[in-house]
This record gives structure tokens, sequence and C-alpha cells, in this order.
């Protein structure tokens, strides 16, 4: 769904997996066979200025990671439940042109070891 305000704001929703969407998107670029560098331009990436992402306990399939990595996202929000696989993501996504900026460490679950990760990331 779409929706814009008086203001010119333009949000667009996409629900659905992730990375079923960042694979689709991803075989799209490479079927026009494109460089890594005009990958950046193209219109499956470059109208999304932040990218929410909220996986399993396993984290982010590599082709969400390639996907954010490549596409023109300025900032990237990404609540996690999985402290070892919030490292490995962060660690890709870090060497890949993000910082991290902000982290909340939310108690949903008190009483267990069981906590949720807010991140915000900018790219560099």
């Amino acid at each position: 769904t779409s929706s814009g305000n008086s203001e010119g704001t333009h949000v667009e929703v996409l629900k659905g997996d992730a990375a079923e969407w960042a694979v689709k998107t991803l075989r799209a670029q490479y079927k026009r066979k494109i460089s890594s560098d005009e990958a950046t331009k193209n219109e499956n990436y470059n109208h999304f200025d932040i990218l929410l992402v909220d996986p399993p306990r396993g984290g982010l399939d590599r082709a969400v990671c390639d996907m954010a990595i490549k596409g023109t996202f300025s900032n990237m929000i990404y609540v996690s439940c999985g402290r070892r696989a919030l490292l490995r993501d962060l660690d890709l996504l870090c060497m890949g042109g993000f910082d991290v900026v902000d982290l909340a460490v939310i108690d949903l679950f008190p009483g267990t070891d069981a906590v949720e990760s807010l991140v915000h990331l900018t790219r560099r």
C-alpha cells in the first residue's frame, strides 16, 4: 500500500517475506545485466529512504543484507530478537557501508533472558 500526505511525504509498506522480495529484486537486476554501480540506481531500490527489517531469530538472509548494501537506503531500522544473528548481520552491514547510530534493548519478557534489540543504522 502507498499513501502520501499534503506535506509530500510518501510511505510505501511492503508486507511479506523480505528474503523473497530481495531475491526477486536482485534477479530482476541481473536479468537486465546491469553492473553493480548501476544497481544502486535501479528503480527497485532508489525510491526507498528507510529499510525496516524484523527478521526471525536466525537473522537476515544474505540476499536481504546484499539488497540493503546495494540499495540507496540512507537509514535502516533493525529489530532483532536474536543476539548472535544481530551481531553477524551488523558486521556485514557495517562492512558494507552502514554505521550504528543508536541502539535500544527492550525487555519485553521480564524474568527471561529474551530481549528485543532496536538498532538505527545510517549509510556512511
